[in-house]
């Protein structure tokens, strides 16, 4: 069911050019999304309890806002715009409180960190979208670093920017610490690595080579590779739940030479995109955690080719991603207005296997949470 027809179903006595007023204007209430983490409203609602007025939150947020020139309106706009996004209640004129995403925002910091760029960097990139489209004879799909994100910076007259990858762009303005803070939690947890497997009936310990919590059989080399898999928690959920892994079996590969130890798994750099072969042959497991959705289908291709060329008999790549249903459509519109990546079908999946030597040995989508698929040397 498409967002318009979510709408009209919410509210069967709308007009249809009313829901659809109300579908694309969003963009513009989106924009004041970064304001309301700005100025901590939603962690101030929670933190007022009950109904409070939007002079309430003012003087809870920011103490000297009179001597700043007087902010209130704007807290009382921002407030009254999340309300029509659902992000708070409106109880009535001017009166606000907490509802359940409001507090989830709160428990959860990773979300907020989430909204920010996706209302922001997301927000910039579809604007120029069509400018894009239109001033290059609607080429498309879009090459990683010539999106329409860069095609905004190009048009400023910032040439430098325009000729970097999104997450270059967002390091060199300083906020990638901010959206690594996101990736930690991202707007939602599932549960840890193991306990999603299990509940989609994917048998992990077999995947490992371990029997069960308490017992593993013998495999000296790398259990498992985890790629692009920032600070390890991925493997440290891993390791939690089968305590007799080795640091030594479970790896990070990140493209940064800096990083940090992690204790109980081994860090090593490997950046898939200019390195020539995939360093560690014939692990149990090559892990890709959201990184193909970030890529077009071509460096899809090279970067799975890479792994495909290191699997052995017994080797499996786990694919994490969410699925290409109507879910995550707007997810699936950021990837490529970003990054010029995509999420991807069975059908789309099982192409790609087939183009790298591999065939999908298993797979599992959901309809709101992480899907799995597994590929195998054919």
């Amino acid at each position: 069911m498409s967002l318009l027809s979510r709408l009209a179903s919410l509210t069967p006595a709308m007009p249809p050019g009313a829901a659809l007023a109300g579908t694309v204007t969003t963009p513009a209430s989106l924009g004041f999304v970064p304001v309301a983490v700005h100025f901590d409203l939603f962690g101030a609602l929670v933190r007022h309890g009950g109904t409070a007025s939007a002079e309430d939150i003012a003087r809870a947020v920011n103490g000297d806002i009179e001597l700043r020139g007087g902010n209130e309106p704007q807290i009382s706009d921002t407030l009254y715009i999340m309300a029509g996004l659902g992000l708070v209640e409106r109880v009535h004129e001017g009166f606000f409180t907490a509802n359940a995403i409001t507090r989830h925002m709160v428990d959860m910091p990773s979300a907020q960190h989430g909204a920010v760029h996706f209302c922001t960097e997301g927000m910039m990139a579809g604007a120029f979208l069509m400018k894009k489209l239109q001033d290059t004879d609607f080429a498309y799909p879009f090459a990683e670093c010539e999106g329409p994100f860069q095609y905004a910076y190009q048009l400023m007259g910032q040439t430098e920017l325009a000729q970097q990858h999104t997450y270059s762009i967002m390091g060199t303005q300083g906020r990638m610490d901010s959206f690594n803070r996101f990736m930690v939690g991202k707007f939602l947890k599932f549960g840890t690595f193991p306990e999603r497997m299990g509940r989609a009936g994917y048998e992990l310990g077999a995947a490992l080579g371990v029997d069960s919590p308490s017992h593993t059989r013998a495999h000296p080399e790398v259990t498992m590779v985890d790629i692009g898999g920032g600070r390890g928690e991925l493997l440290l959920e891993v390791r939690a739940h089968y305590p007799q892994l080795q640091a030594s079996q479970l790896v990070v590969q990140e493209f940064n030479a800096a990083i940090d130890d992690v204790p109980g798994i081994t860090l090593m750099e490997w950046n898939y995109k200019t390195s020539a072969a995939q360093p560690i042959r014939g692990a149990r497991v090559y892990s890709l955690q959201h990184i193909l959705h970030n890529l077009p289908d071509l460096d899809a291709v090279a970067l799975v080719q890479k792994l495909a060329a290191a699997m052995g008999p017994e080797s499996r790549l786990l694919i994490i991603e969410y699925a290409k249903n109507l879910t995550y459509s707007n997810l699936h519109a950021s990837m490529i207005a970003l990054y010029g990546g995509r999420e991807r079908s069975s059908a789309e999946w099982r192409l790609l296997a087939q183009v790298c030597g591999l065939e999908v040995s298993w797979e599992q989508y959901e309809m709101a949470g992480e899907s799995l698929v597994e590929m195998r040397r054919a």
